[in-house]
This record gives C-alpha cells, structure tokens and sequence, in this order.
C-alpha cells in the first residue's frame, strides 16, 4: 500500500509540474478601438522568441533538464498501474475505424450532385446549474458559475450523389476529444446508418479548441482527486460509479448522445445544392504570439457555401487560423468564445447556418482586436472582445461572398490511415492512467511501451479545396512548411521534410482540420522540439503536452504516404 501511495505522488508531481505551465504565454497587452466602423489595424506583433537567439551553453542546460524531465516521467509511468480495460494491441481489428471512399475521384460523374444536411445542438446540460459542471482549460477545477453564450456541437454532412458514402464532419465547442468519445460516436451512428440504408464513408468529430467551453475530455474535471486514487482504482478495479465523478460522467454520456443525434439529424437534412469557395486574407487580424511568422505567411482562411436549391437556408463553413482565446475561463462562465458571434453575425445578415473549423493555430492569436473595455459601459465590458472578434471574421466571410466564389464540381474524396505510435513523452500515457482522459492506449510486449493509435485523413472537395485531417494541434510551420519561420531550429539540424501543403494534388488548396478525432497535443517541427528550453526560455508550454521530438516527422510521413493514393 506504501508503495501505492508513492506512485501517486510521484505521478501527482509530475502532472502538476507538466499542467502547471499549460497557461503560459504571451499575453496581448495593446488595445483597439470597439467602434467598429472606426476600428484601424494596430501593430500588435510579438517579439521573436528568446530562444532563437540562446547561447549553446543555454541549450545544452535546457537539454540536460530535459533528459531528466522526460526519464522521470518514463519511470513513473512505467510504475503506475495500468486501468484495467487495457488492451493488447494484438487484440486491436480496427474497430469504428472508417477507411473514406474506395476510390478517388477526379472528375465529376453522371449523376453526381452536391448534397449537404446541417444540425447544430447545445451540449449544455439541462439540469446546468452554477457549481456543477467543469470548463476544460486546466487542472484548476474549475466550476462554471454560468452561461456567457452557448456550448454546441455543429454537424455538416456531405455528399456527391455518387453512392460512395457520405463524409460527415461534427464540431463541438471544447478544449478536444478524445479517440475513444470518437470511435463510440462512429458505432452508434454506422449502426443507425445501416438499419436506414445510408452508407457513412467517414464521421469527422473535431473541436473549435476554445478554452472557455465544457470539459468533454476530463482532464480539467476533480483533476488532483483523480489523480491521487487513480492508481488504487486501476489496482483494484474500482472506481466506475464513484459519486464524486457523477456529474462529470453523466454529462460525458449527454455530451456523446447529443453529438449522435445531431450527426443523425445532419443525414437527414440532405438537400441539393451547390458549393462555392473562396481563400481569404485575415493577416490583418491575425498574429503569431512568437514573433515568427510575417503577416505576409500568415495561413489564409477557407470560406465554403452551400446553397441548396430549394432556396431552404444554407450553409458557410469557414477554416480560420486562429486561437479562440479572447475570453478568458477565469471568468468562471461558458463561452464558445468568437465562434458563437460568428455564427450570430452571419445567421443575422445572411440567415445561413455556420461551421467553423480551427486550422494550423500553434501560437496564432488575433491582433488588433482587443477592446479597451474601461471605456464601455459596464454592462458591455464582459466579452466585449470576443464579440468585437466574431463580427470581424465573420464580416471577412461575408465579405469574399461578393459573387467571385468559386463553384465547386461535385466531386468529393476521402481517404483515411490509421497507425500506431510509441509516444517518447509519457505525459499523455500518464494522464490516461490516472484517468484523466479516456484516449485509447495499448500494451505491447514491452511494457515501459505502450502505444496509441494515430489517425489521419483527407478530404477534397471539387478537386479545389482540400482538408489535412489530424489528430493533433500543429503549429503552422509543419503544416505550411518550415520556409515560414525561417532558419529557427533548437538542434542546429535543417527540417527535411516538404510542407503538408505541398502533397496535395495538382490544383487542391489544401487547410488544416487539426484536433480531429482525438487530441494527441502539440506537433511542433523535430528539431524545434526544445521541452525545458521553451517552457523556462520561452514560457510556451505547448512541448510538455506533446507525444514527443518525432511527432511533427511521424504525422506528416504518414500524411505523404495517403495522399499518394491520391495521385
């Protein structure tokens, strides 16, 4: 029992020590005007990192720190014991794992249509009342004291009249899912599919990433309680009705019944129609919070819309770059932070329905949008800056809507791969045994080895616009290309790989869909993975929530071997 109660510690230790630098960063300090009409750009840009200029002698410090770092959290790891409803990678068929389409298609049949269904529901509990539901953000525990705007799930389906399947992409208002949530989505739905005779190619879940949302992962929810029992329940195989969890856990169950119904309620809504696209320009109010990326490289925005032919309301869809992290969960309130003014904005003018997709963010923030809220009334100052940022992207969609977007052929192609990973930074096998996050995790004949399941995708819409589906949070330099940061690297060594950009097919302008279908952390460029020389040197923590130094290289080789099927 002694030795039990060590393990707990230690891991407690560990886990304090890792999440503890999870709220790190830059902080926006200038101010812009909230008259929208008058609102002018301010230069808002970062310094560059400290460690781009760090002595050798810093680095090598900083790189014993983390061998110590990453050797302690191994070891504690190894020690812990594992949940009980682990499995053997052996056992593993690829379960809920859906391929995409069998072929690939590069011209539009006979007979081929653009088909899309939307739904969108709230996935705040009913019974939602101050104290009783936990925002994801941190190990904080912190308690929603309220609603500031709403939590929701949104559901695109698509489809080509092809008979090739539909690809359904559901986006949820929250900090990231995980792979288990995803794959007991995907049952329930492939089984009601099938009883309705619909074929499902692929069900997308992803998330705005706002970090003011519900935890629908766990890992913010009775945090350091977990994380100190955690090892007894593994142990003794207890622990599935605990009371204190019960709150946490029932609204785990509605979250997922919710997100079901919606993706159904999506199929059913498919009406045809036609799909427009236009790139926009937000390097005006977007910035990187280290100082790297220029404006002129900042990832252009996605605007896609569907106009169904009934004249019934339509759809935008719109992939932007950028942290929806202009209100703060120190508040203690719900919000799907700029997201949610957004889809106001839009639905207001427009009438159409809304899905928003985060791209390659890393460190992207807005710029020039804050408000000085001492100047508003006080009933105006709570949100004054999220709702000032929502109006200002969604007036950029609005706006690329000028009768120059593009029509899009009905041609739509999906193609999946799914592979295993031996994660070097143990922090995420750590937090799943302490049952924290429930992503799936197998053993292997190694036990200091467990491994997970990495999934990755693509999607291409028309033959003009495609998605990188995967499940990490990438910085934007792995998925854009390294050229965009310029010779930064904490080894010295160059990054030899092409830019994720770069391996779609001829003609395709390829976005990120980062965060999809489980949240495996950051992926930043190999040999930029510095760990302790960022956390400390820079005070980004993103590394400490990161599978490790080859993830960046792991994700994009598995990417350029999909995407030669599609060539």
């Amino acid at each position: 029992m002694k030795k039990i109660h060590l393990r707990g510690v230690a891991v407690l230790l560990c886990l304090v020590l890792a999440f503890s630098t999870f709220t790190a960063g830059a902080a926006d300090v200038s101010y812009g005007p909230y008259d929208y009409d008058a609102f002018t750009i301010e230069d808002q840009l970062s310094e560059p990192i400290k460690s781009a200029s760090m002595s050798d002698f810093e680095k090598s410090f900083y790189n014993f720190l983390n061998k110590i770092g990453m050797g302690l959290l191994r070891i504690v790891s190894a020690l812990y014991p594992n949940p009980s409803d682990w499995e053997s990678l052996d056992s593993y068929n690829g379960e809920n794992f859906l391929p995409g389409r069998e072929t690939y298609a590069t011209e539009a049949a006979e007979g081929n249509q653009w088909y899309a269904g939307y739904a969108s529901r709230s996935i705040v509990p009913d019974d939602f009342e101050p104290g009783k539901y936990y925002i994801g953000r941190d190990l904080t525990n912190r308690l929603a004291q309220g609603v500031n705007d709403d939590n929701r799930v949104r559901v695109v389906a698509l489809d080509d009249n092809s008979g090739e399947g539909l690809v359904i992409f559901a986006v949820v208002d929250s900090l990231g899912v995980t792979s288990a949530d995803t794959r007991a989505i995907r049952a329930e739905v492939v089984q009601w599919a099938q009883t309705q005779g619909i074929r499902i190619a692929a069900l997308n879940l992803s998330v705005t990433h706002s970090h003011s949302a519900l935890d629908t992962q766990g890992v913010a929810t009775e945090s350091i309680y977990r994380i100190l029992t955690a090892s007894f329940k593994n142990l003794l195989d207890i622990g599935e009705n605990d009371p204190r969890l019960a709150n946490a856990n029932a609204f785990k169950q509605s979250y997922l019944a919710t997100t079901v119904e919606a993706v159904k309620e999506a199929v059913l809504d498919l009406r045809p129609g036609d799909l427009y696209y236009a790139q926009v320009d937000g390097s005006d109010y977007i910035k990187d919070k280290r100082g790297l990326i220029a404006p002129e490289d900042i990832p252009p925005i996605a605007s896609l819309k569907f106009v169904p032919a009934d004249g019934s309301e339509g759809i935008y869809m719109a992939d932007i770059s950028c942290h929806p992290t202009s209100f703060s969960a120190s508040h203690g309130l719900l919000s799907s932070d700029y997201i949610y003014y957004m889809e106001q904005r839009i639905q207001e003018k427009t009438g159409y329905n809304f899905l928003f997709i985060q791209g390659a963010s890393g460190q992207l923030s807005r710029m020039g949008l804050n408000v000085d809220e001492e100047q508003l009334p006080e009933e105006e100052r709570l949100g004054a800056t999220t709702r000032y940022s929502g109006r200002v992207f969604a007036d950029l969609i609005l706006a690329a809507d000028d009768g120059s977007m593009e029509k899009l052929e009905p041609v739509l192609n999906a193609k999946y791969t799914e592979y295993t990973f031996t994660p070097e930074n143990d922090i995420l096998v750590l937090a799943v045994k302490a049952g924290l996050v429930n992503n799936a995790v197998y053993t292997t004949d190694d036990p200091m080895k467990p491994v997970i399941l990495m999934e990755e995708g693509y999607v291409e819409l028309g033959g003009r616009v495609g998605f990188g589906i995967v499940p990490v949070e990438l910085y934007p330099e792995v998925f854009y290309g390294s050229e965009i940061i310029g010779d930064l690297s904490w080894d010295g060594t160059a990054w030899e790989y092409d830019a994720m950009t770069a391996m779609a097919p001829e003609g395709v302008d390829l976005y990120a869909m980062p965060l999809s279908n489980d949240s495996l952390g950051y992926c930043v460029l190999d040999n930029n993975y510095a760990f302790f020389g960022h956390i400390i040197g820079d005070e980004i923590a993103d590394e400490v929530l990161s599978l490790g130094e080859h993830t960046a290289s792991t994700v994009v080789t598995h990417f350029a071997e999909l995407m030669e099927q599609c060539k």
